[in-house]
């Protein structure tokens, strides 16, 4: 209780510092920057292909730098994806558990009887009228994370050495340190729940890495208009399923730069981490989360419906890798150079979806409540 109560003084008196107008820090690195550090990536031609294929290792793994769809986050980097919000720990994800129903891994929350030929979408979020329930505040879009560490940050609302606890946390934000960031941007009212802008916005963060789909899949480049950043068929929108299944901004002068900004959180963190334990936390993600290439390693990605670039010949190659197990072992011989086109498929109508294909038992933080209802 004594820790609680100094840890809670300690925060009240930056927050006051910081409402008075106190010192304001340096300007964090531009996020794109920090992305590239944290996740160094390969090189890629003009037409998004990898050059090289290299030794993955925690010291020297690559990720890809044209990134195009989610459908292999949290496999090998290999596979082309990126880690997912629960590989990388993000506290208020509030993701869903892999029991084989629709949308496992996500932060929609589907019963464990819901028809898979249904939209994932419908399924709710975890949304709270306080921070102080059983789930905590509810899920907290990372954009709205990533925008709040920025902001304390570079107006020292909380001294760098109080946000992180290495032997309960590691390299990560304190959760209840990032969640008092949270609330001294974005309020809760009692009793309410928190509407929080979207993540082009000024009061949202501003990301530059999100490319909405406006304008619709004709459309690829500015100037982007609200929407979702995966670019969908018209037809496969009007079907009414969830956009995530279709690919990212893959046509125009944005091509292969979206990133989602789960990933720019923790590059932030891994940066602030860093600059702050220098011998114990490193500048790369994977070194400070080496478990994630392990063998026994459960991967966090989830189910995908039949995509059009699943029947292409050239790419029947990757057919075999496995959704639900740890990473077999791979060389380059395993992942065909042209894979561009694999990444950008789009979902084939009839729309056809199995959720129990990501049944597994992979670790992480799940909420269940909504499940066996």
């Amino acid at each position: 209780m004594k820790l609680l109560l100094s840890l809670f003084l300690a925060l009240q008196l930056s927050t006051a510092e910081s409402k008075k107008g106190g010192k304001k820090g340096k300007k964090v690195p531009e996020i794109g920057s920090l992305m590239d550090r944290a996740f160094p990536m390969w090189e890629v031609d003009g037409d998004g292909r990898r050059v090289e294929y290299k030794e993955c290792t925690v010291e020297s793994c690559e990720w890809n730098p044209y990134y195009l769809t989610k459908r292999y986050d949290g496999l090998h980097p290999n596979l082309g994806g990126h880690p997912t919000d629960i590989d990388v720990r993000y506290a208020f994800y509030k993701p869903s558990a892999f029991m084989g129903q629709p949308g496992g891994g996500s932060p929609h929350h589907c019963p464990e009887d819901y028809d898979n030929s249904l939209p994932i979408q419908a399924c709710p979020k975890i949304k709270t009228k306080t921070d102080d329930g059983p789930s905590g505040p509810g899920h907290i879009p990372p954009h709205i994370a990533l925008a709040s560490l920025t902001w304390a940050t570079e107006e020292r609302l909380i001294k760098r050495s109080k946000m992180f606890d290495y032997d309960l946390h590691g390299c990560r934000v304190v959760p209840d340190v990032l969640l008092h960031m949270i609330r001294h941007y974005f309020p809760r009212t009692v009793g309410e729940y928190v509407d929080y802008p979207p993540p082009i916005t000024p009061e949202g963060g501003d990301y530059q890495y999100e490319f909405p789909s406006g304008r619709g899949v004709e459309n690829q480049g500015p100037p982007y208009e609200p929407g979702p950043p995966h670019w969908c068929t018209a037809d496969f929108l009007a079907a009414g399923q969830w956009p995530d299944f279709c690919p990212y901004v893959f046509e125009g002068p944005d091509a292969g730069k979206y990133r989602h900004p789960h990933i720019a959180y923790a590059a932030l963190e891994v940066y602030l981490a860093n600059m702050e334990m220098p011998d114990k936390c490193a500048t790369t993600w994977l070194e400070n989360n080496p478990d994630f290439l392990e063998q026994t390693w459960v991967p966090t990605n989830i189910a995908f419906p039949d995509m059009d670039a699943d029947n292409n010949p050239d790419f029947l190659e990757q057919t075999w890798v496995p959704t639900n197990i740890a990473f077999p072992d791979m060389d380059a011989d395993d992942f065909p150079d042209d894979s561009v086109e694999h990444w950008m498929g789009q979902p084939v109508l009839p729309y056809n979806y199995d959720g129990s294909t990501g049944k597994k038992a992979a670790a992480g933080a799940y909420i269940t409540e909504t499940l066996f209802k």
